[in-house]
């Protein structure tokens, strides 16, 4: 176990080392008026533009998400600038499966920018390290969190402390083809429907032509963010992977696998990979779905005849939040910096760039304002699971944690170990993990 965990640590200090050799690469700068400056001799310009500039406050910021969804993020904060004339925010847009890696180089290189957008598992992480920002004070001051979700907001502690602001919130639930339980005479399942009622459709609806369900079942935080849901409706957790409910769960899991309920290719599929090829074109008739999947299908398969449940009751009703907060980064321009999370994280703010990009705002009130959230067909009821929806962790080593679950979950589908064995050896690394 200790061989393993120490092999990781090493792949990941290759990983740093090799990044930090090339962090310059592999990122985009988005230009726009936000990052446009002004050379103060230029014929012509309005007066007093020199002096203003010179009194203007420099702030950076960093987003992950994907340039359509931050077409609005740069308006909005071209709108900032014009309302706050003394400060600058410059941007750089960083890939998603980037972005914590650049940020974890830019502590050691003492290179951060003051603002930041990163995954809500994240925060915490960097919380810990002594990277983000306390920003307790600010966000007390502001009084505005009592207004969102109590797992997002949850995403943004630590120790007692916030050092985020949750920006964008998803969850999971389960996606169904109307198509093929109509073919095959089935009701469509119901907010009620149980773990029994679950198995059965699986099996039930696994034919020649199609697949009961379909999971991410990679080795990556995906992979965890699909299995972990129904660890936790088992009663079990991270903490107690070793206990007969993470056992039941995985079990179940196993065998949907291995009876040819799931495709096997599952192991090696992202959710955007799973819904493309198989959900989307008919080839699976449940998918373990995060809401923003509901906008790859109205892009690339607007016909598909599809509705959308809350998992199964078992015995605890759970699914995990994804999206993303902002974090500060950096101590130097600190008001600077809370004024722009501030104005990204109002309650009009939220609910025009969550509705835009395809997420729900982690905003309570800004969701009851919403008609998209509140009647849509499909993210009502992605809006009813966030309500009971809960953050993975939160723990500071959070990473090296879901690691030890992808190496449990893909060592039983592949055989290599038994659902006792495989869980036994993750609770031994967790623990470890949790009490170095």
């Amino acid at each position: 176990m200790k061989k393993r965990l120490f092999t990781r640590g090493i792949a990941l200090g290759l990983a740093a080392v090799m990044l930090a050799g090339c962090s310059g690469a592999g990122t985009g700068s988005s230009t726009g008026t936000s990052q446009e400056t002004q050379d103060p001799g230029t014929p012509g310009q309005a007066p007093g533009t020199a002096a203003q500039a010179q009194d203007q406050t420099t702030i950076e910021m960093w987003y992950h998400i994907s340039p359509d969804q931050a077409t609005l993020l740069l308006q909005m904060i071209d709108e900032f600038q014009e309302l706050h004339p003394d400060i600058k925010v410059e941007t750089q847009s960083v890939a998603f499966a980037e972005i914590k890696k650049q940020l974890s180089i830019g502590v050691a290189a003492d290179q951060l920018p003051d603002v930041t957008l990163c995954d809500t598992v994240d925060n915490v992480s960097f919380a810990a390290m002594g990277a983000a920002m306390d920003i307790t004070s600010e966000v007390e001051a502001w009084g505005e969190l009592e207004n969102y979700f109590e797992a997002p907001a949850n995403s943004a502690q630590y120790g007692g402390k916030y050092y985020g602001v949750p920006y964008y919130s998803n969850c999971l639930a389960i996606m169904y083809n109307k198509d093929i339980f109509d073919e095959m005479g089935l009701e469509y399942p119901t907010s009620d429907w149980t773990w029994d009622d679950f198995k059965n459709l699986t099996a039930q609806t696994t034919t020649a032509d199609h697949y009961g369900l379909t999971m991410s079942l990679i080795k990556s935080e995906e992979g965890t963010f699909d299995v972990l849901p129904f660890i936790w409706q088992a009663g079990a957790d991270y903490d107690s992977l070793d206990s007969d409910g993470a056992k039941e769960a995985l079990t179940m899991i196993h065998d949907f696998y291995q009876n040819g309920y799931m495709s096997k290719e599952l192991i090696s599929m992202t959710q955007a990979d799973m819904c493309a090829s198989l959900f989307a074109t008919g080839k699976s008739a449940m998918m373990v779905a995060g809401s923003w999947l509901n906008t790859n299908i109205q892009n690339e398969n607007p016909d598909l005849n599809y509705g959308v449940v809350t998992f199964p009751n078992y015995k605890n009703a759970a699914s995990p939040i994804g999206g993303g907060n902002i974090m500060m980064m950096k101590d130097d321009n600190r008001e600077a910096s809370w004024e722009l999370m501030k104005f990204l994280s109002s309650k009009e703010n939220s609910r025009k760039f969550c509705e835009d990009a395809g997420y729900i705002s982690p905003r309570e009130d800004a969701v009851a304002e919403s008609t998209l959230w509140l009647d849509d067909p499909i993210l009502s009821v992605y809006t009813e699971q966030l309500k009971i929806a809960k953050a993975r962790g939160p723990h500071p080593k959070w990473p090296e944690i879901s690691s030890a679950i992808q190496f449990a979950y893909q060592d039983v589908l592949s055989g290599a170990k038994s659902v006792d064995d495989a869980l036994k050896q993750a609770a031994a690394e967790v623990a470890e993990i949790i009490n170095e």
